[in-house]
């Protein structure tokens, strides 16, 4: 099937400032998704109390609620993209995931909690397929790896951000009920998660002012019907080695990345003795500080390997980022003193980003233009239903089944991260030259037509 149609070059992709532009307020949306995403991963020991959650219970919440429902939405969202107007797609996803942020503050049970994180996780979504498809066509090939790790250093001023700023809001007016107009008395907790989601609809009308760009491979025009699934099926079975190594592999990287996003503030208060406030803020500030500067660096690195002939560059960067992770774990399982652990914490955070752009900039220079919104989507469901839906509750399980000791978060965080950064660096590893291959079979077709 051709999906390059007639002959214009690379002066389609838009101008280098309307580029950016987009590029920083889709950065916007992102970073607004990742705080309404990981904001209650603050007040697990609050929400524990008020409603009387256990370790699992508060890890199905901010995994598998969100995790199982963003991947199940995934695919249909990423058909929309493919085939509709992005912009529009992203704008609707914001609304609805905001809206339901500020649902979980008047949450009152487990079941209405779990009820708003799927619509969440339905609303998000759209952030990631929108993202990566419309950075695509803002930039040349040669010049995406710098924007996308912008994009994806949203997700660590989000988080971070969210940390950050909840822990100063929480010192602020304290652990205490706070009398809301027509809704009366709400927890502290409550009122942050509302007010995160009344930020996130101001976004909206942003993104709807945003140009849609042309959609090009190569610099040359492509249709923008949908690609039957029967299609994208098929060049997935022709390049399975490729696609199933990058998945999973960066799959697993993801996974320490959302055991440690689920449970590491709270580990600093359960190992260190450390208050909400201060595990917020020195969470806070590393995830804000080396998170988007990790983002960043890895896609710099990336783009310099590719530069100098390595297309497997985006591979080659994410493997030993995975390694260094690993030491990282290791450090923390063993309980050390509270300057090294924040320091491991620092390191864990830098080079833990670097897949975050690395895998999306891989998938478009191995998928047809008209295929990368699903092929994201794809990616991401796979993340979200590993990654998201099973990382804090492994941890949680291993912590209240195995150690039998909440104090114990360290030995439970520390196994699961290990295990996953080594498995994720052996199969990236694997994938390498089949990597390539893949790489050079639609630079010659993009070329060709």
């Amino acid at each position: 099937m051709e999906f390059v149609k007639g002959g214009a070059e690379k002066s389609a992709y838009p101008k280098k400032r309307s580029a950016w532009l987009g590029a920083a307020v889709l950065t916007l949306a992102c970073l607004l998704a990742f705080a309404d995403r990981n904001i209650i991963n603050l007040f697990i020991i609050p929400i524990q109390r008020d409603l009387g959650f256990s370790d699992t219970e508060i890890s199905l919440l901010i995994g598998f609620a969100f995790g199982v429902f963003n991947a199940v939405f995934g695919l249909p969202v990423a058909r929309w993209v493919d085939g509709g107007t992005r912009k529009l797609v992203a704008a609707t996803g914001v609304a609805v995931w905001s809206l339901a942020t500020a649902g979980c503050g008047l949450a009152g049970n487990f079941w209405q909690m779990f009820l708003a994180r799927v619509v969440v996780g339905a609303g998000e979504s759209a952030v990631m397929p929108c993202g990566v498809s419309l950075i695509a066509d803002y930039f040349p090939p040669a010049r995406r790896g710098a924007p996308m790790g912008v994009f994806y250093g949203g997700i660590f001023v989000g988080g971070g951000g969210a940390m950050l700023i909840g822990g100063l809001i929480w010192k602020h007016i304290g652990d205490r009920l706070v009398t809301v107009p027509l809704l009366g008395a709400i927890h502290s907790w409550q009122l942050i998660l509302m007010i995160l989601g009344a930020f996130g609809l101001a976004v909206v009308p942003l993104l709807l002012l945003l140009r849609e760009p042309a959609r090009l491979d190569g610099g040359r025009l492509v249709e923008t019907s949908g690609v039957p699934i029967g299609v994208v099926a098929r060049y997935y079975a022709r390049h399975a080695r490729t696609l199933v190594g990058h998945n999973l592999g960066f799959c697993l990287q993801n996974f320490v990345l959302h055991a440690g996003s689920a449970w590491l503030p709270t580990l600093l208060v359960r190992t260190q003795g450390w208050s909400i406030a201060q595990a917020g803020a020195t969470f806070g500030l590393l995830t804000l500080a080396l998170g988007p500067v990790g983002s960043i660096v890895a896609g710099l690195l990336a783009d310099r390997f590719i530069k100098a002939g390595r297309l497997d560059g985006k591979l080659l960067v994410s493997i030993i980022a995975s390694l260094i992770c690993c030491a990282c774990c290791v450090t923390v399982a063993f309980k050390p003193g509270a300057g090294v652990l924040v320091l491991a914490l620092a390191c864990f955070t830098f080079f833990g980003t670097f897949g975050l752009p690395l895998a999306p900039g891989a998938l478009q220079d191995i998928m047809p233009n008209a295929m990368r919104g699903q092929a994201v989507a794809i990616y991401v469901g796979v993340t979200n239903l590993i990654a998201g839906g099973l990382a804090a509750t492994t941890v949680a399980l291993i912590t209240e089944h195995v150690f039998h000791d909440k104090a114990k978060l360290n030995l439970s965080f520390g196994l699961v991260g290990t295990v996953a950064t080594l498995l994720a660096a052996l199969l990236l590893a694997g994938t390498l030259s089949a990597y390539r291959r893949t790489v050079a079979e639609l630079s010659q077709a993009a070329q060709a037509a």
